[in-house]
């Protein structure tokens, strides 16, 4: 009877069965590889065209690996732009003020980031919800559209908002992936502000998706500003009040961090144990010139010690209107600001151009790359352009080509900006 129980039912596969076949794993490891991969291990033959675009690939992803520590060095914002939330979302809202009601069309996107196996589709769908909530609406969402990275929605949602609340609601659109066993994966998100609509008139746009906001954030920081010539800005952090406590259990130890981006020192107050209103009464002074005041901004953020130093809320005050003379003391709303507009600072704008300014003057000193700088020869001319001979690639992002600018022509191939030459295949067809 044991033994009966364990066996497959009349009509189904055993795994010793699939096991046994191997035309179904023939089958499973075709639909995992890539034609690219498929064809590498079929055959070592390629034409000329075919041997061209993978060294051009090959050159394109050394060129953008080296880029990418450069920029990282020269600005380690850049790096907020690269993850897996990518695309954009069009939504048109309207609101009627004679029936105190909000309308949201979810038309669609586009650009999403690839959840399938292969990477090359997703199953979408957008969760649309107020924050806050006062009339109890709830979450909404979307139809699934299946295999596909720029999905077409055009649902219509209404939520009951007075017009007195709006300026201080929030719409929350999140794209979710569809997983076939019941769960989600998050591909983005966009909060709008409301404040801006207009009653009976239509806006719409494309918002560009963002990592998760925690809107669950909390408090207000109180805080003043002072100066001592020559140059030092002296900011206090007093205290601050109703912050947001995650685990009803038990109280955070919050503390702050105090900086000045641009500037190499990074503060902190004491730590103070189980509070929701801590007060520091502590004063750090930064080297910030007057003449600086114009790209200068404070951050300041509210940590949970008992959290391993989980962000509780920040503040950016800018110093561009700032009066040494005067000071200044007020209190400011902790939000999260991870996805910020401010995502490169304007100390950055300003730091980039001088690194590539330094940067010329460097190659112009030590005269590499060799073949721009050193007397040339015969057939061998260097060139700088910006479009794209090959037809194929016309519409190719500029970014891309700019990648392949520096070219050496000769009779022998060309050189690019890629630290070694991509492997020669031992059979070249003619073209």
């Amino acid at each position: 009877m044991g033994n009966r129980a364990s066996e497959p039912a009349v009509g189904q596969r055993s795994p010793d069965d699939d096991a046994k076949s191997p035309e179904l794993i023939e089958g499973m490891a075709r639909v995992m590889t890539t034609a690219k991969e498929r064809r590498t291990a079929n055959r070592n033959v390629y034409t000329r065209e075919e041997q061209e675009e993978e060294e051009e690939e090959y050159n394109y992803t050394e060129s953008a690996v080296i880029l990418t520590q450069l920029f990282k060095k020269m600005d380690p914002a850049v790096m907020k732009s690269i993850g897996d939330v990518m695309g954009e979302l069009k939504v048109s809202i309207k609101y009627k003020s004679d029936q105190s009601l909000l309308l949201v069309k979810v038309v669609g996107a586009r650009d999403l980031s690839p959840k399938d196996l292969r990477g090359k589709a997703a199953n979408a769908f957008v969760q649309v919800d107020l924050v806050p909530d006062p009339a109890g609406t709830g979450v909404k969402h979307t139809n699934v559209v299946r295999k596909s990275l720029n999905p077409t929605f055009n649902e219509i949602f209404a939520f009951p908002v007075e017009a007195g609340r709006l300026p201080e609601t929030k719409l929350r659109l999140t794209v979710w992936n569809h997983d076939s066993l019941g769960g989600g994966d998050f591909m983005g998100e966009r909060i709008v502000e409301l404040r801006d609509v207009e009653p009976n008139q239509v806006l719409t746009n494309w918002y560009p998706l963002q990592e998760e906001t925690d809107l669950s954030i909390s408090g207000t920081l109180e805080i003043s500003m002072a100066y001592k010539l020559p140059q030092l800005l002296c900011v206090t952090v007093h205290r601050a009040s109703g912050l947001v406590c995650w685990d009803g259990s038990k109280l955070p130890h919050p503390f702050v961090r105090v900086m000045v981006p641009g500037i190499s020192m990074v503060e902190q107050t004491d730590v103070k144990r189980g509070t929701l209103d801590p007060e520091w009464e502590q004063t750090y002074e930064f080297p910030v010139p007057q003449e600086e005041f114009d790209y200068r901004y404070v951050v300041l953020n509210v940590c949970d010690k008992s959290r391993d130093g989980v962000s509780m809320g920040e503040a950016h005050i800018d110093v561009c209107n700032f009066d040494p003379e005067e000071g200044y003391t007020g209190s400011f709303p902790l939000a999260d600001m991870r996805n910020s507009d401010r995502v490169r600072t304007k100390w950055a704008q300003r730091a980039l151009l001088q690194e590539f300014k330094e940067a010329m003057y460097a190659h112009s000193a030590y005269q590499f790359p060799k073949f721009l700088f050193h007397k040339h020869k015969g057939h061998k001319v260097p060139k700088l352009h910006l479009r794209d001979r090959d037809p194929r690639r016309a519409g190719a992002g500029l970014s891309r080509r700019c990648l392949y600018h520096w070219r050496q022509q000769d009779t022998c191939g060309r050189v690019f900006l890629g630290t070694r030459r991509p492997k020669k295949r031992t059979t070249v067809l003619p073209g």
